[in-house]
């Protein structure tokens, strides 16, 4: 509690030398409106990282509160994700072989990186597979085939919205282990 103590490399956070109540206001009231990281002991891009976030969900909440039918003559929202989902199901590629390249490039205490293709090469299956099954039903819940669960939901919206969903592919692919 020394005065004139800096808190900050800046130097606008210090422990002001006051004796006096009003001493202590004048010094907050010329404090900065909105503090920069260093005020909390953070890095600068924290700000950054800050606005980013705060940008995604305001485009989010915009997102969410568009109309989710449609009216008129055109495409119904359905339609849309029916399309949409079919295109991404015919440029999805095929699994990889992995017993082809599991003898192409076999894994050895000397050839590291062949253990990590191998290891990259499962996971890359599994995401084919579960955006193959999760797109055919998503396309079966619209017609009303099956049941349109949460998970399903959340990637029809994501693909009408034309969003990446971290969250929706976390529990589809968890609901199909």
């Amino acid at each position: 509690m020394r005065d004139g103590y800096k808190y900050s490399e800046s130097g606008i956070y210090v422990s002001p030398p006051a004796t006096e109540q009003a001493d202590y206001l004048t010094y907050i009231k010329q404090l900065p409106l909105n503090p920069s990281p260093e005020a909390f002991g953070l890095h600068d891009n924290a700000e950054i990282t800050t606005a980013q976030n705060e940008i995604r969900n305001l485009l989010e909440s915009i997102l969410a509160i568009q109309p989710r039918a449609t009216t008129g003559k055109g495409r119904s929202r359905e339609e849309i994700i029916t399309d949409i989902a079919t295109g991404i199901e015919k440029r999805t590629p095929a699994q990889f072989d992995l017993e082809k390249i599991k003898k192409q490039y076999p894994t050895d205490y000397k050839e590291s990186m062949n253990t990590v293709l191998v290891q990259e090469v499962i996971k890359y299956n599994i995401l084919l597979q579960v955006m193959k099954t999760t797109l055919a039903d998503v396309k079966k819940a619209l017609k009303g085939e099956v049941v349109m669960s949460d998970e399903l939901e959340q990637v029809s919206i994501s693909l009408h919205d034309n969003l990446v969903n971290f969250n929706c592919f976390a529990m589809c692919s968890n609901s199909n282990d």
